[in-house]
């Protein structure tokens, strides 16, 4: 397998893991539950996740890079996910550093909510590159 394919299914999860993280957190705020191990393990997986799909693009870009830097928002588009790798492991920081009940769990689900949407803005670039830049004009050939 060419490590080329290994991105996109690496995005999907970067993107879901961290939508899990949210939907866990929020509902233990609304039931009023402490963050636990559970909460622990999603937030780990959702930093690991975004890391993994940051790892993977570095590598898949490799092949054809020269085409995506003549597509605009491609350096948009690798910086931000060099800042979402970043940001992750600030956020799996944060959550190691609260106990069960702490003013930081305030900090960790701001950020996880603004990280989420960014998560959706890298993956509508993503899109963008992949569908606008390359398959359309492919299909359009045809």
């Amino acid at each position: 397998m060419e490590l080329i394919k290994l991105h996109p299914p690496f995005t999907h999860f970067a993107i879901a893991m961290p939508v899990a993280l949210l939907v866990l957190d929020l509902y233990y705020r609304f039931t009023k539950r402490q963050a636990d191990s559970l909460h622990f393990v999603f937030s780990l997986l959702a930093s690991l996740s975004v890391l993994s799909a940051t790892l993977s693009g570095m590598v898949a870009y490799e092949p054809i890079e020269n085409n995506l830097y003549q597509i605009a928002i491609f350096t948009t588009h690798k910086y931000m996910g060099f800042l979402l790798a970043v940001y992750f492991m600030l956020l799996l920081g944060v959550r190691l550093g609260f106990p069960k009940a702490s003013p930081m769990r305030n900090l960790f689900t701001f950020m996880l909510i603004v990280g989420v949407l960014l998560l959706f803005l890298q993956g509508n670039l993503g899109g963008s590159i992949v569908y606008d830049h390359m398959v359309k004009p492919w299909i359009e050939k045809w």
